[in-house]
């Protein structure tokens, strides 16, 4: 039975984080928790390896829409996949209790910050200047690490970052969407070694996740507006804080 519903929840989730283009592993991560698997062993390597993939659909189908900021993408791109695995190591001293608690609150802390945006006028390219890009780089080196760390990819927060620098939402997304994948890749093989997959459930959410991912990049590209977009992602964002914080308070 799991090998039909987990698929498809995979579908939708990819869908969703397609369109904002994050890579799926920010959703994922807690819906998976909800079935059972571990998170360090189980989740954190399925997660990061179906966000890579679904980081690459959306990118592919941003750029042929021609709406990615490359002069932004490459940098931050070389950044955040050096940095990530980095995160990964840090995550041997810490308790999964407390990854799970700093996962909520960085959730909510996005979910208020997107839920009011800055200007989000789609009829006019913002004017990104180089320091905007510098600052991005900074913070991307800080969102790097924290993300390899709590095996999530750094998709979830770099947008926000992203519209918070000046960049409207759809702009950021589709340009997040190459600055997610090698870094996605990155933290995934410092996982492997101890990393325990089922591989036909590999095999079939690699599948349903990349096809979701493609057509919500593609639905985002030709209908949905920035500020419409910013909201979709606040929404998301805070209900699953919410999902996880019954989860935390209930396990104790």
């Amino acid at each position: 039975m799991l090998y039909v519903v987990i698929p498809i929840l995979l579908f939708m989730l990819s869908f969703l984080s397609g369109m904002m283009g994050l890579g799926v592993a920010f959703i994922a991560t807690p819906v998976l928790g909800l079935f059972g698997f571990e998170l360090k062993h189980e989740i954190m390597p399925l997660a990061l390896w179906l966000n890579g993939l679904t980081a690459i659909a959306s990118a592919v189908a941003f750029s042929r829409a021609k709406m990615v900021d490359w002069r932004t993408a490459v940098p931050l791109l070389l950044i955040t996949t050096l940095v990530a695995p980095l995160g990964v190591w840090l995550l041997r001293f810490v308790p999964t209790t407390s990854i799970w608690w700093i996962y909520v609150a960085v959730l909510v802390f996005l979910a208020v910050r997107m839920a009011f945006p800055p200007g989000q006028d789609d009829r006019h390219a913002p004017v990104i200047s180089d320091a905007t890009r510098v600052k991005g780089g900074a913070l991307c080196a800080v969102i790097g690490v924290f993300a390899g760390f709590l095996g999530v990819g750094p998709g979830f927060l770099l947008m926000p970052t992203l519209v918070l620098l000046g960049y409207t939402a759809r702009l950021a997304a589709a340009t997040n969407s190459v600055i997610v994948t090698l870094p996605s890749f990155s933290a995934f093989l410092f996982h492997l070694s101890d990393a325990k997959f089922d591989w036909l459930m590999l095999i079939l959410t690699s599948i349903t996740a990349v096809i979701g991912a493609q057509l919500g990049a593609r639905f985002m590209a030709k209908r949905v507006k920035s500020l419409t977009l910013t909201r979709v992602f606040a929404s998301a964002l805070l209900l699953l804080a919410i999902q996880r914080i019954y989860l935390l308070l209930a396990h104790g």
